[in-house]
């Protein structure tokens, strides 16, 4: 079984009408909305999924509208935003749960937090573009000279030191300025987390603490 037949088994599972095409892909009928397609990733062979992967993706089916992964550290930074401007989504099995019950073209999917930093970041004059690198990594575009900021963030009802250092390391490439909590309920941080935030030269705030920073030139 691959990893295109287990999603199978796991939408009919769920009572889903499922046709598999080809070996990566698949649609499901929907009473009232048109068919959702999508194209699983293999996890026995792509550990990393690239922009190349999607290409690929396009190239095997056309129609599809949403890449399948396992695991969302497995995605390159490049490779949302490449999707993106295809039309495509990416995300998990759960994902692909969510867009079938709230999407009519699944490729227009976004998750509770993607929603959620896009909806708040295009309520601000100081934000142009945004630009997804991660599944929690983002690169907000500011109007003029003001440069363009990089965060990382975090819907954890309370942010641990483990949980703030593995986002670090996960986007260590991206050299991020800021991590950012987006839940409401966090007030603020530990000592131990406001520590390592200081040792690694990486603001540490909460979304409205954000929010009010924007407008700075963050030398």
């Amino acid at each position: 079984m691959n990893s295109r037949d287990w999603v199978v088994q796991q939408l009919r599972e769920d009572e889903h009408v499922v046709v598999p095409i080809g070996d990566n892909g698949l649609a499901v009928s929907r009473p009232g909305r048109p068919d959702a397609v999508a194209y699983c990733c293999e996890r026995s062979t792509i550990k990393i999924v690239t922009t190349a992967v999607v290409a690929r993706a396009l190239i095997d089916l056309p129609q599809t509208q949403m890449v399948l992964v396992f695991l969302s550290q497995q995605i390159h930074t490049d490779t949302y935003e490449f999707a993106g401007d295809h039309g495509l989504a990416i995300g998990t099995l759960g994902n692909l749960h969510g867009a079938l019950h709230s999407c009519d073209n699944i490729g227009t999917y976004q998750d509770r937090e993607e929603a959620y930093v896009r909806r708040r970041m295009a309520s601000l004059r100081a934000v142009t573009r945004v630009r997804r690198k991660g599944h929690s990594a983002w690169v907000l575009e500011r109007p003029g000279k003001l440069r363009s900021i990089t965060i990382v963030t975090s819907d954890a009802y309370e942010v641990t030191d483990l949980e703030f250092t593995n986002a670090l390391n996960q986007y260590s490439t991206l050299a991020p300025d800021a991590f950012v909590a987006t839940s409401p309920i966090v007030r603020g941080f530990s000592d131990r987390v406001s520590a390592t935030a200081r040792d690694a030269g990486i603001k540490l705030l909460t979304m409205n603490d954000f929010v009010r920073t924007l407008r700075e030139p963050w030398t």
